[in-house]
Formats: C-alpha cells, structure tokens, sequence
C-alpha cells in the first residue's frame, strides 16, 4: 500500500481553511450580537422603547458612535473598538470563505524569461493556461486584472473618514468582502534538454494566509508544460478548497496532493468520455499506483474495463476493494451472512456516512457484475494468459469461494452425496462448499457446471443487493448526512445566483436499489436456474440450511420463471412506480422488462408468446424514452455505447423494431432508416475498432513522414530520434495484428508510440478514434473478413524478416549509433526527403492494405514498398562527415 504523505504546510495553503471559516464565523456573529444591545442602549436618548422601533435606534445608537452627541467619551471609545472588531471578524471570515470556496482565481499574463530569437507566443499560452483551469471544474479563473485584496486590517479601514458616514460606509462595506483569494503567474522557461526543453515557472500567491508557492514544471513542447502547470495549480488547491472534499480527492483533504495523480485521473475521465477505453484503462491504472486505495478510481477503473468486454477483470478490481471501507476481509464475509444480531454492525454506514459513502458506489459496480453472472462464465477468452494474469485469475477464485461459499452449500452436498455428508460437521459442509466453488470457477468445466457456477452468482449479486439498501438506507438517514440534503433542497428552490457545481452526482438512488434487490436480482436468479439441465438440488442433509443469512430465500425476493408474464411483472414493479424520479430508476425498470424478454425466446414461438414478448418490449422502450427524458443531454451522448451494445441486459431488446425505432429517434445518425438496428457483440466491435486503429495509424505516421520530408537538411540525432519511435511503432502494430485483435494493454502501447513519434500531427489527427464508429454497425458481417486480413497482414510482417520495415527501421538506428560515434553530423537533404518519401508510400500502402478487402494486387504493393525502403550508408568527405543512402 501507498504510503500516504504528510500534512501541508501552511504556505500557501493551509489545512485549516474550514475551522477557520467556522470559528471567524462564529464570532463575527456573536460579537455583532454584542454590539446591537450596545447600540440599541447608546440609542436611548433619542428613542424611547416601542417594538417597531427598535432597529431605528439600534442605527442611532450606532451613528452616536460616529458623532459622539449623547454619549461620553468612554461609551464612544468602546463602541468604536468592539464596531471596529467586529469589522475585523466579518473580514476575516469573508477571506477564509472565499479561501475555502475559492472564487474566482485570477491568472496573470505569463512572462517571457526565454531569451530566445523566436519569443514564444505568450497571448496564446496565457489564454490556453486559463482554458485549462477552466476545463478543470473546480473554479472559474477570471481573466479581468483584479486588484489585490488588503492583506492587513489597516489597510483595510484605509481612509475612513468619521465625518462623513455618507461615503466611509460604502467604501468600507466593499471593502469588507474580498474579491481575489488566489492569483496565478508564471514565467516561460527554456533549456538545453534532449526531451523536455520547454518549462514554466508558476507561482501560486494566496490571500488568506499571506503566502505564496511556486515551482517549475517541464515538457516536450509548450502545450504540455501548460498543461502540467494547470494540473499543478489545480493539486494545490484542491485539497484545502471545498472541492477537495468530494470524491474522489476526499481522502487527501488537508495532504499533498501528487500532481501526477490529478493529471492521470483527469485524463482518464477525458479518454473515456472520448470512447479511447485502451487509454483510459491506462491512466487509471497510472491513478491507482498513487492512491491504490481510492474506491471511486477503482469503480471507474472497473466500468472502463467492463466496456471493453474484460468481465473477469473488473469483476476482480472490484472484489479487491470491497473491504477498502475499514473492514478486513473476514469482517465483510461475516458481515455479509450475519442476521444483524449486532447493533454496532447493522447501523455501521449510520455512524460515519460520510467515510463509507464512496466504498457504496464500488459494492453497487460488484452487484452488478456478479449479477450478469453469463457474462463473467461465458467470456470469451483472449490471449493465452501469463503468469500475472493467471496469478490474478488464482486469487479472483479463491476470493469468491471464501466470500460465497454459502449459496453453493446445496450444489457441492449433491455432488457428494448424502453417504458423504452425513458425518460432515459444520465446518466440513463449509470446507466442501468452497473446494466445490473453487474448482468449479475453472474455465475448463462442461457445460452443466457452467450453468450452476452462473446460478451461484446470481445468488451471491441479491445477497450483495440485500446488504448495499439496508448500508444505504441507513447512510441516507443518518443525521450527518442532513445537511448536504438541505443544501442540494435549497439550492433547486431557491438559486439566488449561478453557481459553478463541482459537487459530483450521486449515482444509486434509493428507488433504483431497491429495484434491483426485488424485481432484476430474483427475475436473473430465476431465468439462470431455468437454464439448469435439471431441478435445482434439494438434499435432505439438515447441514444444506447452514446458519448464514440468505436473501434470495426470502418468499419476498423469489421469483417463478415459468409463470411470469407481463401482468405478473406489472403487478411486481407497481409499488415503485410512484416513487420514479431519476433516469437510473426507469433505467432500471427497461432493463429489468428486457430481461424479462428471454423468457419467451424460442426458436418457434407461438402466438401468444410473441403477444407477451412484443408488450415487454413495449413497456421496455417506454421507460428508455423516460429515462433519455429525464437525463442531461451530455449523459444521452456518453451512455450511447452502453446503451447499443454493451449493455448485457438489452441484448435480446436490441432485435425488436420497437428498440430500432427508439434508437433511431434519440440518435438519429445510429442508423440508415431503411434498414434495422444491426445487434453487434462486443468482439466484433472490438475488432472493426483494431482495424480502425491500424488504418488510422498509418494515416497518421504517413503524414508525419510526409511533414518531415520538407525539413531539408537533418542532423543525425534527430533523424536516429525518429527512426527509433518508427521502430516501436512497427513493433506495437506487430503484437496487435498478430493476437488479433491484441488485449487493450497492446493498443494502448502503440497509441502511446504514434503519439511519441510526432504529438502534434496526432492531436491534429484526432487520433486514435473512438471505440465505437457508424462503420461499426455492420461489424458482424466483416468479422471472418477482418479475422483473415489480420492473419494476412500477420505474415507480411513476419516474414522475411530482414526486409520489413521494423528490421530495415532497427539497421537504421544501429547504423546512426555508429555515425554518432564516429562523429558524422547530419544527411544531406535530397537523401532525407527520398528516406521520408519512402517510409510515407510504406505507411500509405499498408493503409490501403487495412482499407481494401483481400486483394493479392495490394498485397504486392505493400511488400514492395517496404522492400524499396533503402538501406543506410556512411560517407565522410573532406570536410563534413556525413551519412547517405
């Protein structure tokens, strides 16, 4: 584990932003309420006492203090001291209210310090520093120049004048209420670096405390050391501003926050906002190794990992960090099967809310996963595994045969038969249910196995449903938790202004839970025991009936496969019909009517059975349409790829007309309108996405070659430089053609590798594209296609291996080594544009290869063109050293 660093220092931010803003707070209110009876006493002699008028001569008490008529010299002296402190205490805690909200944040124009013939374009990088801010969410910096807040109390009070309250008060009040709590500057910076020549120099200046701190950060162009700058500014303040304390930066409230953790979480939520999953995975698990411990990461780290068909593997990150609430391992078992015999347990999210609430988000993810039980059983298997993953795969098994081994009790005591068991004891019923789990969550197990591994799954997702609404519940109701609930009332009654919302949505509500606990837990339990060869087993042996606590027992949570239709669905989900508000709960409600669905798929149903499957999918496509309605536009838009394809409960809704008529109303360029909604698997997707890559990255590498062709003369380091990043491009491309389509870890290493080669020309590119394409609609079809090109393409790159471009790429650079070495300083231009020309045709003949189906003309043309990539040669003449063709 991590170890967590220590607190802050109080330069330029301080921990204790919030007992600050309470204790100013505090007593700017009780010393105003001292001087209100002073005032109202001072007041005596010009009002006599009535109830309406009171304030009247409370404000003449005041203004005697000002003036001086009817009170002495001492009253006078000491109303003006305990005004004049309370003016000091409102001005204090206005400074550590805005410190702790921030406000705005202004960002001075950046200075030039470089030096250098070619002064960089300083308007352009002030103005894409503040855009960075601004993408950030946490605070809107202002770009207007603001005048610096008084850092003193005298200078505060500045020139108030006693004799003319008409124009002291104004000034004095506006002054009260600072404008500016932070302000950011920088300074360009340039260094002789191979890598990262370009810096910038950022101070960070805060008016709370009267401090200020700065650093300089570095990158390969000036766009990234903004960027880095940004993050930077953002670290700093999160974790002593208001936004520090929402998920997942909760945790490092009041510590340093690792500028790398910030940028890595924040671009992963952009790549999978993007449909760029093989990156995002990557900078989650980048996020992770700062904060393995944080359960918000690892609950997107899981549902990134689910939308690229890895089940296995988010089930496992979930699993993993079931227990990151406090509990150990055995706790949360225990605590899972207890009837709630102890009040300590049962009312644990009670107690501490606030501290668990993330960890509810990470159970829901495991729910689920556990709850599409086929999906985990029935995955299909990638490459052959090596020893991490299979090492990973060990645990994964012996985690979920020590955690559910309660609901397998019945399967594995049929197995052993009733001779066996009789002489087990308790400990040896549970000793035989794990082993029975454990051996049978193996892959190579027949098909029967496989059918009961799925039923004990489903059990295990409603025991895990059952325990996350009792914990939620008792979470939402916990009195720490009112005050959070009557901000979020207030603020939809009564927005008096615009405020910038930070604050993340929940994402379980309580109708939602409650749901999938009742009605899509049991409904999946009772389809997946159906699909069982033969009765579920009911052994005589009293041992079966241990002492664990099972919901899915529970007459309230069984549900009858054989008798459900549509009216006995409705009459199920009717109580909570009422209490539907948000677009998870009628999220929930289609899913569990498109489940519903497979009870009447057969290969030749009858009338009545497509009477009942047509109305469910009716009634499924209605609560979509609600759903859709009821969420933002920007969710519509980022839920579109779990909605069409990958979610597994809408996989038989996806082939209903009804479904294809919805789909083409919410996006209408889904699909052509004279055709259906094509129901496309996830490897097939993953498949035309793999093709996609590989075309896309020899577009981009053709025109980065093409670029450098108009550079002239290139000098030896440079040109080893890019034919070293043209190596590990040929390298990567290689793996991912060759595992067809290669695991994400693949994609993500040759994404990284064209980017390296040239970031701009990728940035320009839009590259790599998104995971899902209209092009991918007819993936099904192009599969077997795909699958042989990729074999194909497999060959041509390994073949002959000392005349593909990765060979030819690697002489290359082992020759540059030597002319390095041997002092050659560059080549002429004439051989640098034909070496460019010919890695360019290499790359545009491989794109045509990927774009055409299986034509031996095409594949003629590509072996020749990385054939005709010319060989190095070293050249001294008399005077410079140099290195030709």
């Amino acid at each position: 584990m991590a170890k967590r660093p220590g607190k802050l220092s109080r330069t330029p931010t301080s921990p204790l932003l919030v007992p600050r803003v309470v204790a100013w707070g505090v007593s700017a209110v009780l010393i105003t309420l001292g001087v209100l009876p002073l005032g109202w006493w001072a007041g005596a002699s010009n009002w006599h006492w009535t109830a309406v008028s009171t304030f009247p001569r409370i404000f003449s008490g005041l203004a005697a203090f000002i003036s001086g008529q009817g009170i002495s010299p001492g009253v006078r002296l000491g109303g003006l001291l305990l005004v004049l402190l309370a003016l000091y205490a409102w001005w204090r805690f206005s400074r550590s209210l805005l410190g702790y909200r921030p406000g705005p944040v202004q960002v001075e124009q950046l200075v030039d310090a470089t030096a250098d013939k070619k002064p960089p374009r300083v308007d352009d990088l002030t103005s894409r520093l503040r855009m960075k801010l601004s993408e950030s969410s946490l605070y809107p910096p202002t770009t207007v120049p603001a005048e610096a807040p008084p850092t003193g109390f005298l200078d505060l009070l500045g020139d108030v004048d006693l004799h003319k309250p008409g124009t002291t008060i104004p000034r004095l009040l506006s002054r009260l209420r600072p404008k500016l709590a932070y302000r950011v500057g920088g300074a360009l910076q340039h260094r002789e670096h191979g890598t990262e020549p370009y810096g910038i120099t950022v101070t960070l200046t805060a008016y709370v405390f009267s401090g200020a701190r700065a650093t300089t950060v570095w990158g390969r162009d000036w766009e990234q050391a903004v960027c880095r700058a940004a993050y930077w500014v953002e670290a700093s303040l999160l974790p002593v501003t208001r936004a520090g304390k929402q998920p997942p930066w909760r945790s490092w409230w009041a510590r340093e926050l690792p500028p790398e953790l910030l940028r890595a979480y924040q671009e992963a939520k952009s790549l999978s906002a993007r449909q760029r999953y093989d990156q995002a995975l990557k900078r989650y698990g980048d996020a992770l190794k700062f904060d393995p411990q944080n359960p918000y990461i690892r609950a997107e780290f899981a549902g990134a990992q689910e939308k690229l068909a890895l089940p296995v593997d988010a089930l496992e990150t979930c699993q993993s960090g079931l227990t990151l609430d406090g509990q150990t391992a055995d706790e949360y078992n225990k605590r899972l099967w207890i009837r709630w015999r102890l009040f300590a347990s049962r009312f644990r999210y009670f107690f501490r809310p606030r501290a668990y609430w993330e960890t509810l988000g990470l159970r829901y993810r495991n729910a689920i996963i556990l709850g599409t039980s086929e999906e985990i059983v029935d995955s299909e298997e990638g490459p052959p595994p090596d020893g991490e993953r299979m090492q990973m795969s060990d645990c994964l098994r012996h985690v979920l045969a020590e955690r559910y081994w309660p609901v397998a009790v019945d399967f594995a005591l049929a197995q052993e038969g009733s001779c066996k068991t009789a002489e087990y004891s308790e400990h040896g019923v549970e000793v035989t249910s794990r082993k029975w789990l454990e051996e049978h969550l193996q892959d190579n197990v027949s098909a029967v196995e496989k059918g009961q591994v799925r039923v004990v799954l489903q059990r295990a997702a409603v025991q895990e449903l059952y325990r996350l609404t009792k914990d939620h519940l008792h979470a939402r109701c916990s009195p720490l938790a009112w005050p959070s609930g009557l901000l979020r009332v207030l603020r939809r009654v009564w927005p008096p202004a615009y405020v910038q919302r930070n604050r993340c949505q929940p994402s379980l509500t309580r109708v939602g839970l409650m749901i999938n606990r009742d009605v899509w837990g049991p409904l999946r339990l009772a389809w997946q025991a159906n699909e069982l060869a033969g009765p579920l087993p009911a052994p005589e042996d009293h041992r079966a009936r241990t002492g664990h606590w099972r919901a899915y027992e529970r007459r309230r949570y069984v549900m009858e496969w054989e008798g459900l239709t549509p009216e006995t669905l409705r009459a199920r989900v009717r109580p909570f019909s009422p209490a539907l508000r948000e677009w998870q709960d009628y999220y929930n409600f289609a899913c569990v009517y498109a489940v519903a669905m497979k009870r009447y798929e057969a290969k030749k149903p009858s009338k009545a059975e497509k009477c009942n499957r047509n109305q469910l999918a009716d009634m499924a496509v209605k609560k979509l349409e609600k759903a859709v309605l009821r969420a933002e536009s920007g969710f519509t838009t980022l839920g579109r790829s779990w909605l069409l394809f990958e979610d597994p409960d809408l996989s038989l809704l996806r082939r209903h007309s009804s479904f294809s008529d919805f789909v083409r109303r919410t996006f209408p360029s889904a699909a052509p309108l004279d055709r259906p909604f094509p129901c496309t698997s996830i490897r097939c997707l993953t498949d035309g996405y793999a093709r996609r890559l590989l075309n896309e990255t020899a577009l981009v590498m053709e025109q980065i070659w093409r670029q450098r062709g108009k550079n002239g003369t290139v000098s030896v380091g440079v040109l080893r430089a890019w034919l070293s990043a043209e190596e590990k491009v040929w390298e990567n491309l290689f793996e991912v053609a060759k595992k067809h389509p290669g695991n994400w870890e693949d994609r993500a290493t040759l994404i990284g590798a064209v980017q390296e080669s040239d970031p701009a020309t990728a940035a320009r590119s839009d590259f790599p594209p998104g995971m899902l394409h209209e092009s991918d609609s007819d993936a099904e079809k192009r599969h077997k296609c795909l699958s042989e090109l990729l074999h194909s393409l497999t060959d041509d790159l390994r073949e002959n291996l000392s005349e593909t471009a990765l060979r030819r790429s690697h002489a290359w650079c082992a020759i540059l080594d030597d002319a390095i070495a041997a002092g050659v300083t560059k080549m002429p231009a004439s051989d640098a544009r034909t070496l460019c020309a010919q890695y360019a045709a290499a790359w545009q003949r491989l794109g045509a290869r990927l774009r055409a189906a299986q034509d031996w003309d095409t594949r003629k043309k590509f072996q020749a063109a990385v054939h005709d990539i010319a060989r190095p040669a070293r050249q001294r003449t008399s005077t410079h050293p140099v290195i030709r063709i």
